[in-house]
C-alpha cells in the first residue's frame, strides 16, 4: 500500500499473485535467508518504541512511519561502506538489476552488522565469499517447505484437568496442574520437562480456534483465585482446553507461537503483536453472497482480519468501531437455521458463522466486545459514517434538531443522575443509544457533550500542541494567525481533525441562532474552551482560539459555498418557529404544483404545523377552483425529481414531512403534487372498510444493504399483517423469514433507474436501516400494495369518506406570512418571514408541542375548536347525488332517501356558548353553486348534547363504501 508512494527509485512493489514472472528461485530464497527480522535489525535499530507502527494505524501514519523509516533512513544503522542514505538506497537498487542478487544484498546487510559487532560471524566472511553455498542446492519445493515449516516452543503452562464445553468458564486455580508444553507438529503435555511419556496432545488439524485472555487487574481485594493470563484452545467435538500463564510475557509468547503453528504463513505477520482471538470461520460477503467461504480471522483490538485458504480469496479487514450494525440474525431467519453475526461496514455488508456452537459464542461475545467503546481515548470511540465517534454525532444531531433555538443552549445545566446513565449509555454501545426528545433532555445532552470532550486521555486540541496553540492566538495580525490555526489543525491526528470541525461547525450554526438562542461565538467559547483544552477554566488564549474558529469556520476549515447554504437552508427550516411569545409561531410558506410540476400549475399557500394532507388537498383545489365531483385528489410527496413518488395519507401531517427535506443529498429535487388518481386505486383510503384477509402475494424484491435476498430481484411471497411485512419462504410457511415493522417505514411508488427494476410497476420502501425494492406485476397490484401498506400504518386513525372543509381556514390566507422567498424546489435563498402583527392579532397563538415538546403549552381557543369539530364533523356535499344511481345503489336506500325529512342544521349545538361560529368551517372566497352550503345561526346551549348518528347517513356510508370497493377488485391493471 504505502511502500508504492515512495516511488520505484527507493521501493519496488511487486503483487505475489499477479506479478508471478518476477518470483525467481533465488529472490524466493534471499526472503527466507534474509527475513524481515534481519532485515529491521538494519533499518530499525533505532527505533523509538513509541514511534514504533501498529496493526491498526491509519494510512496517514504508515504513509509518514514509512517515508521516515525507508527515505530517511532515520532508524537504521550506519554502514561502513555507504555515508549517506542516497548512497545506500543506490547500492540496493543496484543489486536488485544486477546478476548475483543474493550474495550482493546478503553482503550488504552482514557488512552493516560486522561494522558494529552485532554479529561477529558475519564480518568473518570474506568480501566475495558464498554466503549461502547451499542455495544453488535447493530446488523451488525445498523452498517452501521452509516456509511453512513447524513452529517450536515449550515452557511451563497451567493446563486446566479436564477439558470444558462452557467457553470463558472460568475455573479456579486449584482446576489447573502445571504442566509442561511442547509444541512441534504437535502440542504436547508432559507431566515435567524430563519426562518422556505424553499425558496429551493436539494436533493442528483438531483445533479450531484460539482465545487469549488478559484480565485486567483487580480492584477488589482479596487473593486471586483465577489466572488472569490464559489461553483457550476450542478443539472439535465442542471441546475447549484451558491453559494458564504466569504473566504476560509468558502468554504472548505462547500465544503467537500457537497461532503460527495452526495458520497458514499469510497470517504470521499479524500473530507477532497481541491479539484476542485467531482461528477459522465460515463468511459470506456481498462479493459473493450466494456461497459460503471459509478464511482465517484475527481479531486484533478493534480490527478483524481476514486471511482466505482460498486461492481466489482477498485479504481483508474491518474497523469494528467503524460498524454501522452489528447484530445476531436468529437461526430462524436464516437458510441454515444457524445463528449469524451480521457486520455492516460503511457499506460493505458481512455474514460470519462459527465451526461449532462452543467456537461461534466465543468469537460472537469478543467481536461484539471489540466493537463496543472502551476507555476515554478518542481513537477508542466507536465512530460513525463520518469517521467521528458515535456519541459527538448523535448529540450534535439531536441538538441540532431540538436546541437550536432553546434559550441559554449549553449554558443550562442538565441533571447530574440523568447524564451519568446517559453517558454510560454512550460508553458502553453507544451504536445502540438513540436520543429522543420524548425520552431525553436538551440540557442533559449538552452536558455529556462537553463532558465527553473533558474526559478524554488526550484533548482534543492534543497536550503536545497546546503550547503552539497559545502562541498562535497571540499572533496580531488576523490573516497570519488563521493561517496558523490552519497549520496547527493539519498537523493534528485524522480523527482530532475531524471531530474538532464537526464540532465548530455545530457552534457555528449555533451561534447564527443567537438571536433565538442568546448564545453568541463568546459565550460558546468561554464554555467550550476548558472541554477542548482541558484547562480547568483557566486561559483566555484559549478562549480567543475558539472565538476564531468558530467566527472563521468557513474560511478555515475550506467549507465551500454550496455547504454553506445547505447549512443556512437547515436553520432556516429548523428556526422558523419562534418562541410562541414572540410570534404566532408561524405557519410555512410552500410551494405545491397541481397535476404536474410546471410553473403554470404551482399554487403558494400558508402550511401549519398542525395541517394534514387532506386539508393542504382541499385548499389547493379551492384555489384553483377545482369543480366538485367524486375523483380522488391526493397529496404526493415527489423525490429525485419525480422519480419516486409517495401518496400521503389523508391524516398524514405535511409540514413533518416537508421539514425532511434538508436531510436529502439534494433537497431541490424534492416537492409537492396534488393529482387526481382513480377511484379503484385510491379510494379505500378514504373508507373504514378493512381487509377480511391480509393482503399478500409474490414480488420481485432486491434490499440494500444485500441481506438475506442479495443484490438482485428476486421473487418472493409476502404478507401486510399486524403493521409488518412478512417474508415468508413459501405461501404456506407457518413462521416467516424476515420481518420489517412497518409503523416508521416509508412507501413511494416508483424504484430509481440505475437500479433496473424488471418491469416499471415498483415501489420503494425506506425502513430505518435499509430500504426495500418491490416489483409488481401491474398497476392495480401497485396500488393495492401501497395503499394497504397505507392503510396498515394508520389503521387507528378515523376514515375520511367525503371531503370537508379545511380546519386551515381559507380565510387566513389573505392575512398569512408575507415570505421574502416561499419555500420551494428549487429557492436558493433561505430566508422566510414570521407571521405579522395582523395575524398575530387575529389568532390565539398556536402550540408547537409537536416539534418543540419540551415547552409547556395550553391548547388555544381554536384548537380546542377543532377538536370539537372532528369530533362531530359537519360535511359538505360532493357532486350530484342523484347522479349515485349509476353506481347501483339498492332501491331501498333510495327509498329511504325521498322518505327523509330534511336534517335541521340549526338545532346543531355549538362547541362553546356565547362564541362566533368556528372560522374552520366557512370559506373567505365565493363558493361554486356546486360547492354552496347555508349555514344557519348556531344557538348557544349550556351543556353540549351528543346528535345521534343519522341512519340514512350510515346506510349512504355502507353503500358507497362497498360500491368503492367493488371497483376496486374489478379495475384492470392500467396500460402505463
Amino acid at each position: 500500500g504505502q511502500h508504492r508512494s515512495l516511488g520505484s527509485n527507493i521501493s519496488k512493489v511487486q503483487s505475489l499473485k499477479l506479478d508471478t514472472s518476477v518470483w525467481s528461485n533465488e529472490i524466493v530464497q534471499l526472503f527466507i535467508m534474509l527475513g524481515n527480522d534481519r532485515a529491521n535489525r538494519f533499518w530499525a535499530a533505532h527505533l523509538p518504541t513509541a514511534e514504533a507502527l501498529c496493526p491498526d494505524a491509519s494510512a496517514e501514519q504508515r504513509r509518514d512511519f514509512i517515508s521516515r523509516k525507508y527515505r530517511d533512513g532515520r532508524y537504521r544503522l550506519p554502514h561502513p561502506y555507504y555515508a549517506t542514505q542516497d548512497d545506500v538506497l543506490q547500492a540496493l537498487c543496484t543489486a536488485v538489476v544486477g546478476p548475483a542478487l543474493l550474495k550482493t544484498v546478503l553482503k550488504f546487510f552482514s557488512s552493516s552488522e560486522a561494522g558494529l559487532g552485532a554479529d561477529p560471524a558475519a564480518s568473518e566472511v570474506a568480501p566475495g565469499a558464498d554466503l549461502c553455498p547451499h542455495t544453488q542446492e535447493l530446488g523451488p519445493e525445498g523452498v517452501y517447505n521452509e516456509i511453512t515449516q513447524p513452529v517450536t516452543h515449550s515452557g511451563y503452562l497451567y493446563r486446566a484437568t479436564a477439558p470444558t464445553k462452557l467457553p470463558g468458564a472460568k475455573k479456579s486455580k486449584e482446576d489447573f496442574q502445571r504442566t509442561w508444553c511442547s509444541l512441534e507438529r504437535a502440542l504436547l503435555f508432559f507431566e515435567t520437562e524430563k519426562c518422556t511419556e505424553a499425558l496429551g496432545h493436539i494436533e493442528s488439524g483438531d483445533l479450531i480456534s484460539l482465545g487469549v485472555s488478559r484480565a485486567q487487574a483487580l480492584t477488589s481485594p482479596g487473593p486471586t483465585e483465577r489466572f488472569r493470563f490464559s489461553l483457550e484452545l476450542f478443539l472439535v467435538g465442542e471441546k475447549v482446553q484451558q491453559l494458564g500463564a504466569d504473566g504476560p510475557e509468558t502468554l504472548q509468547a505462547w500465544a503467537s507461537a500457537i497461532g503460527k503453528w495452526f495458520t497458514p504463513v499469510s497470517c504470521h505477520c499479524l500473530l507477532g503483536y497481541e491479539f484476542q482471538r485467531v482461528g477459522q470461520l465460515r463468511y459470506k460477503c456481498m462479493l459473493n453472497p450466494e456461497r459460503w467461504q471459509q478464511a482465517f480471522f484475527i481479531l486484533q483490538k478493534a480490527h478483524l482480519f481476514i486471511c482466505p485458504t482460498e486461492d481466489n480469496g482477498a485479504e481483508d479487514s474491518i474497523n469494528l468501531r467503524r460498524l454501522q450494525e452489528l447484530s445476531l440474525v436468529s437461526p430462524m431467519e436464516t437458510p441454515e437455521k444457524k445463528e449469524l453475526l451480521l457486520l455492516v461496514e460503511m457499506g460493505r455488508t458481512f455474514y460470519l458463522q462459527g465451526l461449532s456452537r462452543a467456537d461461534s459464542t466465543a468469537w460472537y461475545a469478543d467481536i461484539q466486545a471489540s466493537a463496543g467503546g472502551r476507555g476515554n481515548a478518542l481513537k477508542d470511540q466507536q465512530l460513525s459514517r463520518g469517521d467521528i465517534p458515535i456519541i459527538v454525532d448523535s448529540c450534535i444531531a439531536f441538538i441540532t434538531q431540538y436546541g437550536l433555538r432553546h434559550e441559554g443552549i449549553y449554558r443550562k445545566n442538565g441533571a447530574k443522575s440523568r447524564i451519568k446513565v446517559l453517558m454510560e449509555e454512550f460508553r458502553r454501545d453507544a451504536r445502540n443509544v438513540k436520543l429522543r426528545i420524548n425520552d431525553n433532555f436538551i440540557e442533559d445532552v449538552t452536558d455529556v457533550l462537553k463532558r465527553f470532550f473533558r474526559e478524554l486521555e488526550d484533548p482534543v486540541f492534543t497536550l503536545e500542541l497546546h503550547p503552539q496553540w497559545k502562541e498562535a492566538a497571540e499572533i496580531s495580525l488576523k490573516p497570519q494567525r488563521l493561517e496558523r490555526y490552519k497549520e496547527l489543525i493539519h498537523r493534528l491526528p485524522r480523527l482530532n481533525r475531524k471531530t474538532l470541525a464537526a464540532l465548530i461547525g455545530h457552534l457555528y450554526r449555533v451561534q447564527k441562532c443567537a438571536d433565538l438562542n442568546q448564545m453568541s461565538t463568546k459565550n460558546l467559547s468561554l464554555l467550550f474552551a476548558p472541554s477542548l483544552f482541558q484547562t480547568d477554566g483557566k486561559g483566555e488564549h484559549e478562549v480567543k482560539v475558539m472565538e476564531d474558529l468558530i467566527d472563521n469556520y468557513v474560511s478555515i476549515f475550506n467549507i465551500d459555498e454550496d455547504q454553506v447554504s445547505q447549512m443556512d437552508l437547515e436553520n432556516s427550516l429548523i428556526t422558523t418557529w419562534k418562541d410562541t411569545q414572540l410570534s404566532q409561531a408561524g405557519d410555512l410558506i410552500i410551494e405545491v404544483y397541481l397535476e404536474q410540476k410546471l410553473p403554470d400549475c404551482c399554487v403558494t399557500l400558508k402550511v401549519s404545523p398542525t395541517m394534514t394532507a387532506e386539508e393542504l388537498t382541499n385548499q389547493v383545489l379551492e384555489m384553483r377552483n377545482v369543480a366538485a365531483s367524486l375523483d380522488i385528489w391526493l397529496t404526493f410527496e415527489a423525490l429525485e425529481n419525480g422519480e419516486l413518488e409517495r401518496p400521503l395519507h389523508p391524516k398524514e401531517k405535511v409540514l413533518e414531512q416537508a421539514l425532511q427535506w434538508c436531510k436529502l443529498p439534494e433537497p431541490s429535487s424534492a416537492y409537492l403534487l396534488v393529482r387526481k388518481v382513480p377511484i379503484g386505486e385510491g379510494g379505500c383510503l378514504f373508507t373504514g372498510a378493512k381487509r377480511e384477509t391480509p393482503k399478500c402475494g409474490l414480488l420481485k424484491c432486491r434490499e440494500e444493504p444485500p441481506r438475506l435476498l442479495g443484490n438482485k430481484f428476486q421473487e418472493r411471497y409476502f404478507v401486510i399483517q399486524d403493521r409488518r411485512l412478512l417474508l415468508l419462504k413459501e405461501k404456506r410457511s407457518a413462521k416467516p423469514e424476515r420481518e420489517w415493522p412497518l409503523d416508521a417505514a416509508k412507501v413511494y411508488m416508483g424504484i430509481k433507474k440505475k437500479l433496473k427494476p424488471p418491469a416499471q410497476w415498483g415501489f420503494t420502501l425506506i425502513l430505518d436501516k435499509q430500504q426495500l425494492y418491490l416489483v409488481c406485476s401491474g398497476q392495480a397490484e401497485l396500488w393495492d400494495w401501497t395503499t394497504s401498506i397505507l392503510k396498515a400504518q394508520h389503521d387507528d386513525l378515523r376514515p375520511v369518506i367525503m371531503r370537508r372543509r379545511s380546519s386551515s381556514d381559507l380565510a387566513k390566507q389573505k392575512f398569512g406570512t408575507m415570505p421574502l422567498v416561499p419555500l420551494h424546489g428549487d429557492s436558493t435563498d433561505a430566508t422566510m418571514v414570521s407571521a405579522n402583527q395582523t395575524l398575530r392579532r387575529l389568532h390565539t397563538r398556536r402550540t408547537l408541542s409537536m416539534f418543540f415538546p419540551m415547552k409547556m403549552h395550553q391548547d388555544s381557543l381554536e384548537e380546542q375548536q377543532e377538536k370539537e369539530v372532528d369530533a362531530d364533523p359537519v360535511y359538505e356535499e360532493v357532486g350530484n347525488f342523484s347522479e349515485l344511481t349509476a353506481l347501483e345503489l339498492g332501491p331501498g336506500l333510495l327509498a329511504d332517501l325521498s322518505a327523509m325529512p330534511p336534517v335541521d342544521r340549526s338545532n346543531k349545538p355549538a362547541p362553546f356558548p356565547k362564541k362566533p361560529p368556528d372560522t374552520a368551517l366557512r370559506s373567505s372566497l365565493p363558493a361554486s353553486p356546486a360547492q354552496s352550503v347555508v349555514e344557519p345561526p348556531l344557538e348557544n346551549p349550556r351543556k353540549r348534547s351528543i346528535q345521534p348518528p343519522s341512519p340514512i347517513n350510515d346506510k349512504l356510508i355502507q353503500e358507497l363504501s362497498s360500491v368503492i370497493l367493488r371497483k376496486n377488485e374489478g379495475q384492470p391493471p392500467g396500460p402505463g
